[in-house]
């Protein structure tokens, strides 16, 4: 009988057997809450909001926050099945060990790397987002003259720094802002709500017609499964959750029951800030893009669209945090295979 190589062992193997001394990641670091954030964060709230909802408006009607909320109970079906695989598979490289365990080594190899590419360029995308914006912002708030790679590099070192120390420190700093995004837009719904805008209250963005027979309702779909960009990141903390069997799951499922509860709950409320006709309207001109600026000023106060858009850029560097912290595990898993 011949012997089984060591590509066989290394897949045949328990997942976690050899995640001992140097080659473990730091053990029950984060709860169900820090791996929320990380996820959250990833996912960048506050963006999707002031960038997809116009958008959505724009291309395909009333329907966006309907198909905001159908797109979350489909994710969470894949979750099922997605975090049961997290109870027997405890390792950083999550997809990669997944496709390793359930379609061979070389599957898992070609699996992890189109991630880790994908992951990578995302990152590259933000630091210019992160430029980008931070350049318009702090130009046209304070003044402030500094060309965009000035902000690009100070996200790179802060992401640096961070992503150096234990994983906990970081989840703390996706907690602050994750919070803060969350907050300003929570306070203006609640804003729109006590105001009352200019026509009746409309539930038109969840009537099926408007979300999945609309001209354009492909369109509505492609935004709402980006929005939760990042969700499967929760299996790649697995090495480091306080208790894997539960805090994985636990994460996903309320990660995901919020982005969708959230989402489809604040691209509504853009409908009673100016009615149905009016965010229609709006999102026909060619500064669409300010609607959630707008509701901001005209239901809070200039403060509003202010703290807004400097949290934009806030709300990049958290989404580029936590796309950085889910590239370095893969790197380390694949590392540790010695790929």
């Amino acid at each position: 009988m011949s012997r089984p190589s060591p590509a066989d062992s290394a897949v045949a193997a328990p997942a976690d057997a050899a995640l001992t001394g140097g080659t473990a990641l730091a053990r029950r670091r984060l709860g169900v809450w820090a791996i929320v954030f990380f996820v959250i964060s990833a996912a960048a709230p506050l963006t999707v909001v002031a960038s997809a909802a116009p958008t959505d408006f724009r291309l395909a009607g009333i329907g966006g926050p309907g198909a905001m909320l159908a797109s979350g109970v489909v994710l969470m079906l894949f979750a099922v099945g997605f975090t049961a695989m997290s109870r027997y598979v405890r390792n950083a490289g999550a997809f990669y060990i997944y496709g390793a365990k359930g379609l061979g080594k070389p599957i898992g190899i070609g699996i992890v790397f189109v991630t880790i590419f994908s992951y990578a360029a995302l990152c590259i995308c933000f630091y210019g987002f992160v430029g980008f914006f931070g350049e318009m912002t702090f130009s046209a708030l304070f003044g402030i003259e500094l060309p965009w790679t000035v902000y690009a590099l100070l996200a790179f070192l802060a992401v640096g720094i961070l992503g150096y120390r234990k994983i906990d420190v970081g989840a703390k700093v996706l907690a602050v802002l994750l919070t803060a995004e969350v907050a300003i837009l929570l306070i203006l719904a609640i804003g729109v709500l006590a105001q009352g805008g200019p026509e009746p209250v409309s539930f038109a963005a969840f009537a099926p017609q408007n979300v999945f027979f609309a001209a354009g309702s492909g369109a509505l779909f492609v935004f709402g499964f980006g929005a939760y960009l990042g969700f499967e990141s929760t299996a790649i903390y697995t090495e480091e959750a306080i208790r894997p069997t539960r805090t994985v799951p636990m994460a996903t499922y309320i990660a995901i029951a919020f982005l969708g509860v959230f989402y489809a709950f604040t691209f509504w409320i853009l409908t009673v800030a100016f009615g149905v006709d009016g965010v229609l309207k709006l999102a026909q001109e060619d500064t669409f893009q300010d609607m959630v600026f707008n509701a901001g000023e005209q239901y809070l106060g200039l403060w509003a669209s202010i703290t807004m858009r400097i949290l934009i850029v806030t709300s990049f560097f958290a989404c580029l945090l936590a796309f950085h912290n889910a590239c370095t595990r893969y790197l380390f898993s694949i590392g540790r295979e010695r790929l």
